[in-house]
C-alpha cells in the first residue's frame, strides 16, 4: 500500500510541475499540488515548492526553507524513512513502533532545523519560524519530508523560541529512539490492545492547541527571552503494561486535558520620555559672538572688520597692454594697505602679429601643395605617354591581322594626341 501510495503521490506532484533548476543531483520544481516545501525521491531527488512560493515567503524564508529540504537529501533521510516505514508495516500492531517512528521523524526534523540555524545564525530563528508556520497544513505523505509536519510543529517552534538545539543532543536522542524501537519491537503487543492505545495517542495529538503558536515566532529571539517562563507541565505518567484483552472489555483511554495558554505579556517596556536638552545660548557683542552650550562650555568667535574683509578680496585689474612680445602677462603684488592685487595685460599687437604669421605659413603650405600636385600630374602624364609609346611599338611589330593592327594603332595615336593637347 505504501508503494502504491508513493507512486500515486509522485505522479500527482510531477503532473503540471515547472522546473526551476538543479543543485547537483537535486532538481528544484514548483507544483500546484504542493501546499508547502517538501523533499522526496531517493535515486532522483526532488525539492518541490508550492506555486505561490515567491509570494507567500520572503527572500530569507525561501532560502531557509530550501536549505531545510536540501539537508534531508544530504543526510539520506528519504532512504532512512523508507526503511522505517517497512519496519512499521511489519510491526503495525505494536504501539511502541508507532511512538518510536514519530519520535524518529521529530528528531529528523529537529536535526535539519539545527543545520539551517547553524548556517544562518540563531538570531534568524524568528524568520525560520515564520517559514515553518506558513508551510503548516495541507495533505502530507509519509514517504516525503515536508517542511512542517503538524505532529511536530509545536515542539519545533518551542525549540526555536527557547534555545539552539545541539547536534550532539539530537544524535543521542536518535540513538535512544533506536534503543526504544529495538526493545519495543521485541515486546510486540496484541493487535486489539495496540489499536486501542494508538487511538488514545492519536486523540491526544489531535486535541493539541496550535492556535497560539504564532506568538513563539512573531518576534526575534532577544525579545522572546524577556517573556516570563511558564511553569513546566508535569509529564503524563507512563501507561502500565496490561495483559492482552478482548476488544469488548477494553476501556478507552481518556484524552489528556489541554495545557492552558500562557497569558500574554508586554514584550517591550515603554521607553521613558527623554528630558529636553537646554538650548544653546548665542550672544552678540561688538566684534565677536559668544556661544554658551548646555554643558557650560563657552566659545568665542571673532567677527572680521570691514578692512580685514576688504584685504581678503583681491583687486583684479585686466587691461590692454603689451609687455615685451608676450600675448598676455600676469603679475601679483600686495599694496601698502595689505590688499592683494592681480594685474593682467593682454597685448593685441602680439595677437595680430601671431595671426599674420599663421596666415603666411598657411599660404606657403598651400603653394607647396599646389606645386606638388602639378608635379605629380606631370609625372603621371609622362608615364602614360611612355606606356602608350611602348605599346604602339609592340603592336606595330606584332603579327596580328592588318585591320586589327591598324585600328589599335589608330586608338593609341588618338590617346597620344589628347595628351599633347592638354599640357601643364
Amino acid at each position: 500500500m505504501q508503494a502504491i501510495g508513493y507512486a500515486r503521490f509522485r505522479r500527482d506532484i510531477l503532473a503540471g510541475s515547472t522546473p526551476l533548476g538543479e543543485e547537483g543531483r537535486i532538481r528544484l520544481i514548483t507544483s500546484p499540488q504542493a501546499s508547502g516545501p517538501l523533499a522526496f525521491g531517493i535515486f532522483r531527488p526532488y525539492i518541490v515548492l508550492p506555486a505561490d512560493f515567491g509570494l507567500r515567503y520572503d527572500a530569507q524564508e525561501q532560502d531557509m526553507a530550501i536549505a531545510h529540504e536540501r539537508a534531508h537529501h544530504e543526510r539520506g533521510d528519504l532512504a532512512a524513512n523508507m526503511v522505517a516505514l517497512l519496519l512499521l508495516a511489519l510491526h503495525w500492531c505494536n504501539p511502541v513502533a508507532w511512538i518510536a517512528y514519530r519520535a524518529y521523524r521529530a528528531d529528523q526534523e529537529t536535526a535539519c532545523d539545527a543545520r539551517v540555524l547553524s548556517l544562518y545564525g540563531q538570531d534568524q530563528a524568528h524568520a525560520y519560524g515564520r517559514a515553518i508556520l506558513k508551510a503548516a497544513g495541507g495533505r502530507q505523505f509519509a514517504g516525503a519530508c515536508h517542511l512542517t509536519r503538524i505532529t511536530t510543529l509545536k515542539g519545533r517552534l518551542k525549540m526555536l523560541s527557547s534555545h539552539e538545539t545541539s547536534l550532539k543532543r539530537i544524535s543521542w536522542g536518535m540513538a535512544a529512539v533506536a534503543m526504544v524501537v529495538a526493545t519495543g519491537l521485541a515486546l510486540t503487543a496484541s493487535g486489539s490492545r495496540a489499536a486501542q492505545q494508538m487511538a488514545a495517542i492519536t486523540d491526544k495529538v489531535d486535541q493539541a492547541d496550535f492556535a497560539k503558536l504564532t506568538n513563539l515566532v512573531s518576534q526575534p529571539v532577544s525579545a522572546r527571552e524577556a517573556l516570563p517562563q511558564a511553569a513546566p507541565v508535569p509529564a503524563a505518567a507512563p501507561m502500565p503494561a496490561a495483559a492482552p484483552a478482548p476488544v469488548a472489555h477494553a476501556d478507552r483511554v481518556p484524552p489528556a486535558a489541554p495545557v492552558p495558554p500562557v497569558p500574554a505579556a508586554d514584550i517591550v517596556p515603554p521607553v521613558p520620555p527623554v528630558p529636553p536638552v537646554p538650548p544653546v545660548t548665542v550672544r552678540s557683542e561688538p566684534g565677536r559672538v559668544i556661544v554658551t552650550h548646555a554643558n557650560g562650555r563657552v566659545e568665542t568667535h571673532r567677527i572680521p572688520t570691514e578692512a580685514e574683509i576688504a584685504r581678503m578680496v583681491p583687486v583684479v585689474d585686466v587691461r590692454e597692454g603689451c609687455e615685451g612680445d608676450k600675448v598676455t602677462s600676469h603679475r601679483e603684488f600686495v599694496d601698502a594697505n595689505g590688499r592683494r592685487n592681480i594685474r593682467v595685460r593682454i597685448c593685441e599687437r602680439a595677437i595680430e602679429a601671431q595671426a599674420r604669421k599663421a596666415e603666411r605659413i598657411a599660404m606657403l603650405n598651400a603653394r607647396d601643395a599646389e606645386r606638388m600636385s602639378r608635379n605629380a600630374e606631370r609625372a603621371g602624364r609622362n608615364a602614360a605617354r611612355a606606356g602608350l609609346t611602348a605599346a604602339r611599338a609592340q603592336i606595330a611589330a606584332s603579327r596580328m591581322p592588318e585591320s586589327d593592327r591598324a585600328e589599335a594603332l589608330r586608338d593609341i595615336d588618338q590617346e597620344l594626341a589628347d595628351l599633347d593637347r592638354n599640357p601643364d
